[in-house]
């Protein structure tokens, strides 16, 4: 078999076997910390804990234009409710880096959100921690830090 349709019969392979991830950020990342505190943390005034939260940018990306990316960002977050219940929910996520900043906006896809909340923060280089700040309506509020993930 000649060299060149062996390596186009592997490309497939190749394809299916890793994430795509774009350039700057790790496959995926887990939250350790929300305002300095270590998790789990109280994060909304009815009690609820958060248990655990993480980010998986393994899902198809789509470069836009020079130095823009975006694609879809899954969304984890584990939470512990005052009545003990624990729920663990999963968005599929918009996000776009631009300019060495990368942007996720929290109003998922198809939905009409009343006021905008976005994750934003920079991205130095891609085995380095996310620090990024919740914006809402534009107002900087909480500060969220992700570490790289390390493969199963």
């Amino acid at each position: 078999m000649p060299r060149h349709l062996l390596l186009l019969s592997l490309l497939p392979l190749a394809a299916c076997s890793y994430g795509t991830a774009p350039s700057g950020v790790y496959p995926s990342y887990f939250l350790s910390s929300v305002d300095g505190k270590s998790l789990p943390v109280t994060f909304e005034s009815d009690g609820s804990v958060l248990l655990a939260g993480s980010l998986d940018f393994g899902n198809i990306t789509r470069a836009r234009a020079e130095g823009q990316v975006t694609g879809l960002v899954g969304y984890r977050q584990t939470v512990r409710h005052p009545d003990n219940s624990i729920t663990a929910s999963h968005l599929e996520l918009n996000y776009q880096i631009q300019d060495g900043m990368l942007h996720i906006d929290l109003c998922p896809p198809l939905a009409q959100c009343i006021v905008s909340e976005e994750l934003v923060g920079p991205i130095s280089d891609s085995h380095s921690e996310l620090v990024l700040t919740l914006y809402l309506g534009g107002t900087p509020r909480t500060v969220y830090r992700y570490f790289p993930s390390l493969p199963d």
